[in-house]
């Protein structure tokens, strides 16, 4: 039991003797070096400001975050948009090129896409087409085929800007037939013929189709009669207009 109770004492003596050592060593570094308690008291304050720094934005932080998550669980769920099929069955075909046909029952209206829209106006926007429209709108009260066309029109079903923005007939890009002009009124077939020069700036003299064309919006009157060849033509345009000469009456 003695030597237990020696033993304890031996170490005990033994760690103050080292405390010792430390402290007499960290005395004599101190005063061998003056600035080295100043470098040691300005070492211990930054750390103490950057402990105190990052316990605060820590706490800053967390109470964002649960601010935050009772922000989301509180939001109302948003109302989203539910589309109602209905019973109406629509049917799309085409009974004139270029055109769209929708048949809705006992009505049917052809609907004229704004890419099917003359070259020279597809790429209008719709307020430019809708300015010229109204622009050239006079034109029309002044020419004696606006009241056939217009007819031509509603048997298609076609009103709005498509009706000054938009050819008759495609004869630039399609050959037709005798057949494709039964019905058709003899001012119709005139202006469809006619509207073949109007297509490549022909500038009429006759006042009426000078009038009706210049209520188109794609028509542009850039070539007197005396400068314009019948050579401008296409193949396919020269067999509609050899066509339409044998049934023009006007």
């Amino acid at each position: 039991m003695g030597d237990l109770r020696d033993r304890i004492l031996d170490f005990f003596d033994y760690l103050r003797d080292t405390f010792d050592d430390i402290r007499y060593g960290i005395k004599d570094y101190f005063e061998a070096n003056p600035f080295a308690k100043r470098w040691l008291l300005e070492g211990l304050i930054c750390l103490v400001v950057g402990v105190l720094a990052g316990g605060i934005t820590f706490g800053v932080l967390n109470h964002q975050k649960k601010t935050l998550s009772v922000k989301q669980e509180n939001a109302a769920t948003p109302v989203q948009e539910q589309t109602v099929e209905g019973d109406e069955n629509i049917e799309a075909a085409s009974s004139m090129e270029g055109t769209e046909v929708q048949d809705y029952g006992d009505v049917v209206i052809e609907v004229v896409a704004p890419g099917e829209y003359a070259e020279a106006v597809a790429n209008w926007s719709q307020e430019e087409i809708d300015a010229a429209v109204t622009e050239r709108a006079g034109y029309l009260d002044k020419t004696k085929y606006w009241s056939a066309v217009s007819a031509y029109w509603d048997a298609k079903g076609i009103s709005g800007n498509a009706r000054f923005a938009t050819y008759l007939f495609d004869t630039s890009s399609k050959v037709y037939t005798a057949a494709d002009f039964e019905g058709l009124s003899p001012e119709v077939i005139h202006v469809i013929k006619n509207e073949m020069y109007a297509r490549h700036g022909y500038s009429f003299r006759d006042q009426d189709l000078y009038n009706y064309f210049m209520g188109q919006i794609w028509y542009n009157p850039s070539i007197m009669p005396a400068d314009f060849s019948e050579k401008t033509f296409t193949e396919t345009e020269v067999k509609n207009l050899d066509l339409i000469n044998s049934i023009d009456n006007m």
